[in-house]
């Protein structure tokens, strides 16, 4: 439904990322149900989003990613240049992603219960999960089946691939079909939210058939200004449409924030939400005193080894060339072959305080090697290096440092200051230079010694953990995998109550990444979806009761 706003909404929903799509979809079933869903980016419409391999282009586009400056540097002494990206448009982040199908580990739910979210274990997140997946191997006790998000597992295999899983098994880890299906150290292709060559964004599984419904009205290239308050109550919006302008919205039920880790904060802090001295330092008049707003937030760190290979056995000749037009004539004629994946086949999950501890390192693998930038660096999901290579790509899961973000100013063009915090612990350092020397004994197996040549970063001739910690703490990127700026928990404290619904305000409720009071053991579009999926039946029985 488009064209003119109605009076009023029962249900507003600021943000169509993952979890935004979900709670548009589910709430907008009722057709008594009034719901808007408001974007500030475009419908999202690119042949870049339909094709997987099509993120490489997405990555750089302004017109598909929202770019943040991070204003805290990485090595004291040294200029800010980090730069973190967020989905633009219609499906968000889930539209601009590496699809990795990835839901966690049962003890990341149990822990968020463990510390007052009360309802969100892993037995209540299992059971989203189920219900939103239409999973390519069928259903099992772990997975679902004939659900809105169709979910392939390894599309595309290659013998240097099977080697990669072979070493893997060499270091311990369990080989697993289906990575999902058990905690843990494991190996195996990564599962893709991914059909029959197409990406799979909460616009496409979720949105593409609630926007029929007259009750659903989606309004795209429009930003929140901030959520109006009387009397203690969420009554409305104030808007700013490329198209209309300057305008508001009234809400008769419940306004929803789903904008995501870095933009609900900073919308609750426009709102007067916040902690009060950083309201007023940024021209905000202080509506709710909630100095946890923006605060609390945890982050995945990564550090990408590229390494030469001693052979041709890679596949970096599909991207370069005679290979790339025949790979692009595959995938457009059949849907299949390496454009029709995501950027890493092969993940492993290991500990770096040995087997049996819980896990804190995730890796992603694939043949090839990214074009080297500045200080000889690879930019993560850049051009491809024609010569053969591989990639290992190390995700430490458990940090343990808080960031934070923060306003500057009342209104959305403001910039935002971003205080990543990184390192700051020694369990993180500890972590840090543990996963380098983890990702070069992968490498080092012996299935892969026919194979794996020069080690391009950090070098061989990095081995002391000072040099090491130092190359990881200059050289690693993050962004992608946010948490806790609007955390929920039982304590009075905690930005939400276990119902998602912001303290000190009535009718305003925060669904999205940013109300996980813990760090995923994995990727997040998928849990953002359940976490949606099991909001949005938290609301309906909300209000009939």
């Amino acid at each position: 439904m488009q064209g003119e706003l109605a009076d009023s909404y029962d249900y507003i929903i600021v943000g169509a990322g993952s979890s935004g799509c979900v709670l548009a979809e589910r709430l907008s079933a009722d057709p008594a149900i009034r719901v808007l869903l408001i974007e500030a980016g475009g419908a999202g419409i690119s042949p870049w989003i339909t094709m997987p391999k099509g993120i490489a282009k997405l990555v750089t586009s302004p017109a598909h990613v929202w770019a943040y400056q991070v204003d805290q540097p990485r090595v004291e002494g040294e200029a800010a240049h980090e730069v973190w990206i967020r989905g633009r448009g219609l499906g968000g982040s889930s539209a601009i992603n590496g699809m990795i199908w990835s839901r966690g580990e049962a003890h990341d739910y149990d822990a968020w219960e463990a510390k007052g979210a009360t309802g969100w274990n892993a037995a209540a997140m299992l059971e989203a999960f189920r219900a939103i997946e239409d999973h390519a191997m069928g259903p099992s006790d772990t997975r679902g089946s004939g659900g809105p998000v169709h979910v392939t597992a390894d599309t595309y295999r290659y013998p240097l691939a099977e080697r990669m899983i072979a070493a893997g098994e060499s270091m311990g880890l369990v080989r697993t079909d289906d990575l999902n299906s058990r905690g843990g150290g494991r190996v195996g292709y990564y599962s893709h939210n991914i059909r029959k060559g197409r990406r799979q964004s909460g616009s496409v599984a979720f949105l593409r058939t609630a926007r029929r419904r007259a009750n659903l009205h989606v309004l795209t290239d429009t930003t929140a200004r901030h959520v109006r308050l009387s009397n203690g109550r969420a009554v409305g919006l104030a808007l700013r449409s490329a198209t209309r302008g300057d305008i508001s919205v009234n809400c008769a039920g419940e306004i929803i924030l789903s904008a995501g880790t870095l933009e609900s904060p900073r919308l609750l802090q426009r709102s007067g939400i916040g902690d009060g001295a950083l309201l007023l330092a940024a021209g905000v008049t202080v509506q709710a005193h909630s100095p946890a707003v923006g605060r609390h937030m945890r982050e995945h760190l990564s550090f990408t080894m590229p390494f030469r290979l001693k052979r041709p056995s890679g596949i970096q000749h599909h991207y370069h060339g005679a290979g790339l037009i025949a790979a692009a004539a595959r995938y457009y004629l059949t849907r299949s072959g390496p454009m029709a994946t995501g950027p890493f086949e092969i993940g492993a999950f290991l500990s770096t305080k040995g087997q049996g501890a819980p896990t804190d390192l995730q890796l992603y693998l694939s043949g090839y090697m990214f074009a080297l930038g500045d200080e000889n660096h690879p930019v993560p999901l850049g051009a491809v290096d024609p010569r053969p290579g591989m990639t290992v790509s190390g995700t430490l899961l458990q940090m343990t440092s808080e960031g934070s973000i923060a306003i500057t100013g009342p209104e959305p063009d403001a910039p935002a200051r971003i205080a990543p915090n990184w390192l700051a612990t020694p369990e993180d350092r500890v972590a840090a230079i543990a996963s380098i020397r983890m990702m070069r004994a992968y490498v080092a197996q012996p299935a892969l010694a026919q194979d794996v040549g020069e080690a391009i970063i950090p070098g061989a001739d990095v081995q002391d953990d000072a040099a090491l910690l130092e190359r990881f703490r200059a050289l690693s990127t993050s962004g992608l995998h946010g948490v806790g700026t609007c955390g929920m928990g039982g304590e009075e404290t905690a930005v939400l109550d276990p119902h998602l619904r912001v303290r000190g305000v009535d009718g305003l409720r925060v669904v999205d990444c940013s109300a996980m009071p813990g760090l995923i053991s994995g990727n997040t579009n998928a849990p953002a979806m359940a976490l949606g999926w099991r909001a949005a039946a938290i609301i309906a029985a909300d209000r009939r009761g």
